[in-house]
């Protein structure tokens, strides 16, 4: 998809870490009438598809695979792996039925229940991840040995990666849509713990922009203010 698209400028070094992706109206919301569809275009596809190819496993939360009707992981790509904690997920859905079935991470005490069998017997991968926290993920994650991390979301895990400090770069598209609201944030705090982590310090690696107006950002995290 869109492999006509040259996007190794806006990829950067092949390098391990985890690389989170967005994309954002002028106004900074993350979807329009309920999704990202409307945002972004074909270089934007194309860096999106350049980051699977580029990792060993997404990480993206059930709200957004359900919001955006995932599929699961194409030939050559990095495995699809949903954060879910009720494993309340469809398995008629194109996530399981097209492509790969997922990777559900999920904590410990939910690992052999039957939510989790009938999501393995659909071809799943179930992984228990601790307590659940974003540091038993990744930890989890690297147990397994996948160094090259890509988070698509939604705002509630953004947040959760960005309180930890589990940011090695970030990727923001922005589109030249101006939304009179922000109907979805780029990051949404679950509780009061994440959302008093402090900000992170990044530092501006590359700027594209195409002849429509979109922005591609590319930042690295250098720390701490």
């Amino acid at each position: 998809m869109h492999t006509d698209i040259d996007v190794s400028a806006h990829l950067g070094p092949d390098t391990p870490g985890i690389r989170l992706i967005e994309v954002s109206t002028l106004s900074g919301s993350a979807t329009i009438d309920g999704t990202s569809d409307a945002m972004g275009n074909a270089t934007d596809a194309a860096l999106f598809q350049g980051l699977r190819k580029w990792g060993d496993v997404v990480v993206v939360g059930a709200g957004t695979v359900k919001a955006e009707d995932y599929e699961g992981s194409s030939p050559g790509a990095a495995r699809i792996a949903v954060m879910s904690y009720s494993l309340d997920l469809n398995v008629e859905s194109k996530l399981f039925q097209v492509g790969t079935p997922p990777l559900i991470l999920t904590p410990d005490e939910k690992v052999g229940t039957a939510a989790a069998q009938r999501l393995e017997s659909a071809g799943a991968t179930v992984l228990g991840t601790g307590d659940g926290s974003i540091q038993s993920v990744v930890a989890a994650l690297h147990a397994q040995g996948w160094t090259r991390i890509v988070c698509e979301g939604g705002p509630g895990v953004y947040s959760a990666f960005i309180a930890a400090g589990l940011v090695d770069k970030l990727y923001l598209t922005l589109d030249p849509h101006l939304t009179s609201s922000v109907a979805q944030p780029l990051v949404y705090a679950r509780d009061e713990e994440t959302a008093q982590a402090p900000a992170l310090s990044l530092e501006l690696e590359n700027v594209a922009a195409d002849a429509d107006g979109t922005v591609f950002l590319r930042y690295a995290h250098r720390g701490y203010p």
